[in-house]
């Protein structure tokens, strides 16, 4: 199922990787390695649904992976990595510092 998953967000209509990217968010922490996996890819449109669903997904684990993102040569990975990010720490109530 989450292969079938992942081949939507690379291949799918906007609304196709809209919702296969909310099923894997769905699945929870099980999504999490084909994400992960998915950060890496060559395809960029892959690379920035998969920031994206991790977002959705809202997993601490994916914190790293999305870190290194924020390096990506294509700018909506980055983006995405860096919402990602946002959505993780606002779900875990702030970063920890006094002003969150």
């Amino acid at each position: 199922m989450t292969e079938g998953l992942i081949r939507i967000l690379r291949d799918g209509g906007s609304a196709d990787r809209m919702a296969a990217a909310e099923a894997l968010a769905a699945l929870g922490p099980a999504a999490l390695p084909a994400l992960l996996s998915a950060l890496g890819d060559p395809d960029p449109r892959l690379r920035m649904w998969a920031a994206y669903t991790l977002g959705v997904l809202g997993d601490p684990g994916a914190v790293p992976a999305l870190i290194a993102a924020l390096d990506d040569d294509d700018v909506g990975v980055v983006k995405w990595a860096a919402a990602a990010l946002q959505s993780i720490r606002d779900a875990a109530g702030g970063c920890g510092c006094r002003f969150c």
